[in-house]
């Protein structure tokens, strides 16, 4: 399945090809800068991307700080994926720092304990005034679907695949030989399955994004992914966002 982060990526890149100007991906921070060129070419900005399929858009409460952008953002670009096209809105970098820190501070005065770190949710109605706003970036109004980047940028929704049925046979003698833990995880609309051994407590994803890719621990694993994933820099508590496999669904840390 392709991450969430990569599909609004793909769909901000078309468009602004549609609208006549030019994008690409930088690859020099992971917060998802994207360099946007005018339509007549002569100036150009770099916005920050965001997408979602549900719920709300993610950033993290240290973006209240201009300082901490490692891009160099002029704006950030919020795409939600939810219907069959995209849609778009760019809000300028320094007021989302503003409206971020507004809502950090009600937040910290809720309890002296909390600190301006962590996750933190941006819902629909704090952007909706910057919806498609393409003229903020100098790209035109007007859409021509004519323009066509070819498949590796193009925004496709990609049907959830179901892996074919194992026969009993073949489920007999995995158990035969791999003998670990199975755990799930679910992180932003995205299922994982892995592998945890108890003797050395390395961890491997066997289905969803980074899989094959083996960790030294739970917490490491699920740091990775949740990273990954979100396109921040992210910390998870591996005891907890993994869980097992069985029906009660119990927190891996409750493994004994």
């Amino acid at each position: 399945m392709e991450d969430t982060s990569d599909r609004g990526i793909k769909a901000f890149i078309r468009t602004v090809a549609q609208r006549g100007g030019r994008a690409e991906r930088l690859t020099t921070s992971r917060r998802n800068p994207v360099q946007v060129w005018s339509m007549d070419g002569t100036s150009s900005c770099i916005v920050r991307v965001r997408s979602k399929v549900t719920g709300d858009w993610k950033a993290r409460r240290q973006d209240e700080s201009l300082e901490s952008d490692d891009t160099g953002s002029s704006y950030w670009v919020f795409v939600d994926l939810a219907n069959e096209e995209p849609r778009f809105y760019m809000v300028s970098s320094e007021e989302m720092a503003t409206d971020i820190r507004g809502e950090v501070d009600l937040w910290v005065q809720d309890s002296p304990l909390r600190t301006r770190t962590g996750h933190h949710a941006i819902a629909l109605d704090r952007v909706l005034h910057g919806s498609e706003r393409w003229d903020l970036l100098g790209l035109s109004s007007t859409l021509d679907t004519t323009v066509d980047l070819g498949p590796e940028q193009t925004w496709v929704r990609t049907p959830r695949v179901k892996a074919p049925r194992k026969s009993a046979k073949a489920a007999v003698e995995e158990e035969v030989i791999d003998n670990r833990v199975r755990v799930v995880a679910d992180c932003e609309g995205y299922r994982l399955s892995g592998r945890y051994d108890p003797e050395t407590q390395r961890l491997e994803i066997t289905a969803g994004p980074m899989e094959g890719r083996r960790f030294d621990n739970p917490s490491v694993a699920a740091s990775a992914v949740a990273t990954h994933i979100s396109g921040d820099v992210e910390e998870r508590d591996g005891w907890q966002f993994w869980q097992l496999d069985t029906p009660d669904r119990a927190p891996l840390g409750s493994f004994q």
